[in-house]
């Protein structure tokens, strides 16, 4: 991502003369007149701003309307104030907290800006810090009123027009490998020899490795950055292990009967001393086999890559991305809605690993914005590995 104007832009096209749609996020309380000066320029400059006010009366719960507004907008656009918010009872989280974390999740552009002169609450300080840290950065502008800030938005959002989307790939200096599934202690990580299962491992490209404290702190830290993405309901308690060296979460498994059909689930996290962030999903299972849908499969890479940016793991500029299905004897291959039903398939006699290992470096926007164009090359490049085993 590049830092402009104290801003990080990761970039966003602007498909035709209406612009794009920017979602204005904040609390109102302290910022009122910071926040109502800002539908008027940002439709002035061409775009269309998005906010809570303007949803009307629906019949979606208002959390969901306002990350519903999160997921269907090309940028989202937070101001910082005093307050923290109101908390949901879903989340624990105020919802520009849940806006925030929706927008990451979506992977599009994030423009931040802090109000100046005013004693944050202690909640609202701490989410601050988050949004300075989180993931693969995001930097923040300040602002110190309603003039100052229109100032701002405007430059921020001419270098959002100007900044063209999309993660940059190099060589690579010397080979990467992951390390796999299978290398992992199977007594602590919970390893299935029958699941078949999606592996997506982020290696860092010439980093240290870490120490112990820093291991230890990687532990102490994982459970509440998993908790702040939504992947796990706030007052779930989590096995965290440090086995090997290396942090670890092992997901419970949701408990069907074998020919119930089943969603893919999140498995397995684990960071290891290399920097390398591994995370294990399930595939889909329909009521005979699992399920290889590269649609499908594309968008949970795409999803572990986002999740990887979330926990603030990755130290270097550049990455490498590997990727890959194990067990694959029994493996139903076609999509996700035909098979999920399907009383007779036909399943891969084979139990050959397919595994797509790095072979260039990827900027962090791979974490980020870019997480789904490299999602989905580097799935198409494993069916391709799959169906030539077949």
């Amino acid at each position: 991502m590049a830092a402009v104007g104290g801003i990080c832009i990761p970039g966003v096209a602007v498909g035709d003369d209406r612009g794009v749609r920017i979602f204005i996020s904040s609390v109102r309380r302290g910022l009122e007149s910071e926040r109502d000066s800002l539908p008027g320029l940002i439709s002035a400059l061409g775009h269309t701003p998005v906010r809570f006010e303007d949803f009307g009366a629906q019949s979606t719960p208002s959390r969901q309307a306002c990350l519903d507004g999160v997921a269907s907008s090309d940028a989202y656009l937070m101001l910082l104030g005093p307050v923290y918010g109101h908390r949901f009872l879903e989340t624990n989280q105020s919802p520009t907290h849940d806006e925030f974390v929706a927008a990451q999740a979506a992977g599009i552009p994030r423009l931040v800006f802090r109000k100046d002169g005013v004693e944050f609450e202690p909640e609202q300080e701490e989410f601050t810090k988050l949004v300075g840290d989180y993931g693969t950065g995001v930097f923040y502008s300040t602002f110190r009123d309603a003039t100052d800030l229109q100032a701002k938005v405007v430059a921020a959002i001419r270098d959002l027009e100007a900044t063209p989307r999309g993660v940059t790939f190099a060589p690579l200096g010397a080979p990467v490998s992951a390390s796999w599934q299978s290398d992992w202690s199977p007594q602590r990580y919970g390893n299935s020899p029958t699941e078949a299962s999606l592996e997506v491992h982020v290696i860092p490209i010439g980093d240290r490795s870490r120490s112990q404290r820093e291991m230890t702190a990687i532990s102490d830290s994982i459970a509440p950055k998993l908790r702040s993405t939504n992947v796990v309901p706030a007052t779930s308690a989590l096995d965290v292990t440090e086995v090997d060296g290396a942090v670890g979460v092992v997901f419970p498994v949701e408990r069907r009967r074998w020919d119930e059909p089943v969603a893919a689930q999140l498995r397995r996290i684990r960071v290891d001393a290399s920097g390398q962030a591994s995370v294990v999903t399930s595939l889909p299972r329909g009521s005979m086999a699992a399920i290889f849908d590269a649609d499908d499969v594309a968008k949970q890479v795409a999803m572990c890559l986002r999740l990887v940016g979330s926990l603030q793991m990755i130290r270097t500029s550049m990455v490498a991305v590997a990727i890959g299905v194990e067990p694959t004897m029994m493996l139903a291959v076609g999509t996700v809605a035909e098979l999920m039903r399907a009383s007779s398939v036909s399943l891969r006699s084979k139990d050959t690993p397919v595994r797509l290992e790095a072979d260039e470096a990827v900027s962090l926007d791979a974490l980020d914005a870019g997480a789904d164009t490299v999602a989905l090359s580097m799935t198409r490049l494993l069916a391709n590995k799959l169906s030539g085993l077949s």
